[in-house]
């Protein structure tokens, strides 16, 4: 592989940036997760998609638990609950941020960080402006820095 070949799981066909990437292996769809959600959790759900594709061309990619936004590797997740959405985005800067509930530093240029979305007043600019650099993330330009 070259650094921008992905790997493709032979099983469910998933690309990853990482050979043998772990991963819930697994044939899952978006619709199986809104499937029984309230209006309210879906109307949520198709404002974050919203304000993600804003961003630039992007995959949505279901797991077991979560789905995934994609450029190269996966740049925010989310989480649909009962009355809400739990996300991350990940940033090549750890963001001190009161509306975030924890933020996880894997390696000095890639932070974790975890929020909820419960009303469509949350779905602000400000999180447009962690999805805008998570994407660059997802496009591993921080790389190039």
């Amino acid at each position: 592989m070259t650094s921008k070949d992905l790997w493709t799981c032979p099983k469910c066909k998933r690309r990853f940036v990482n050979l043998n990437q772990t991963h819930s292996c697994g044939s899952y769809t978006v619709e199986q997760h809104l499937r029984g959600r309230s209006s309210n959790v879906i109307s949520l759900y198709e404002q974050f998609v919203a304000l993600v594709k804003r961003c630039g061309p992007v995959t949505v990619v279901a797991a077991k638990t979560r789905i995934g936004f994609q450029v190269r590797m996966i740049f925010s997740v989310l989480s649909l609950r009962g009355r809400s959405l739990d996300c991350h985005v990940v940033l090549a800067r750890r963001l001190e941020n009161p509306r975030f509930t924890r933020i996880q530093s894997l390696s000095p240029r890639n932070h974790v960080h975890y929020f909820s979305i419960k009303s469509p007043e949350d779905l602000d600019d400000e999180v447009l402006g962690w999805l805008r650099e998570a994407y660059e993330v997802g496009k591993q330009m921080h790389h190039a820095r």
